[in-house]
């Protein structure tokens, strides 16, 4: 087994650690949703500390092998630079579910008895959050794409801000919905 073979290797894991980051994040902010509890907040809450304490070795390992394969190929095609610039896209876009906010959030739920406080409400139900999963599923999707189909420069570009506005549409139509607490927090 030669060196590429290794990096190519712990590229695809890093790439399933990222994907099972990305399912525990729905899991969170699926439980968090629906969660009228301050209880019930911190099963999501932990889903998403989980999440973010593995997922971030699955991308800075995405990285540092899919970059140590392109400079040592010496092969900077299309394919690999829309691979970078989704990887990108993906820390950004997941912002909301990891640092300051998350935390932020871990420590009012943590503070909050039984009852779910009206400003932890507010915070855990942010569209935001349910955004970020969404636009990260479809360039998560794109990126996948890209890098099987090694599409030139424009077309996976192309492919990243098609899976971005997926996400963003299918989050926008499916974030409507009133969360449990709605009537008891006005």
């Amino acid at each position: 087994m030669s060196f590429e073979d290794v990096l190519l290797a712990a590229h695809l894991l890093a790439v399933l650690t990222m994907l099972v980051s990305l399912i525990t994040d729905w899991f969170g902010v699926h439980m968090l949703r629906n969660a009228t509890t301050a209880p019930q907040s911190r099963e999501g809450l932990r889903a998403l500390t989980a999440s973010a304490a593995f997922g971030v070795w699955g991308r800075l390992g995405a990285l540092a092998a899919g970059l140590w394969l392109a400079i040592d190929a010496w092969n900077w095609q299309g394919w690999i630079i829309a691979g970078i610039t989704g990887w990108t896209m993906l820390v950004l876009l997941g912002e909301p579910l990891t640092g300051k906010d998350l935390r932020d959030m871990v420590k009012a739920a943590r503070q909050a008895e039984d009852d779910l406080p009206a400003e932890l409400a507010a915070r855990i139900h942010d569209p935001r959050l349910w955004t970020s999963v969404a636009t990260r599923t479809g360039v998560m999707a794109a990126v996948v794409a890209c890098m099987t189909g090694k599409p030139g420069l424009f077309a996976g570009l192309g492919l990243l801000l098609a899976g971005y506005l997926m996400g963003l549409v299918a989050a926008r139509l499916t974030a409507t919905r009133k969360p449990p607490h709605a009537e008891a927090v006005r």
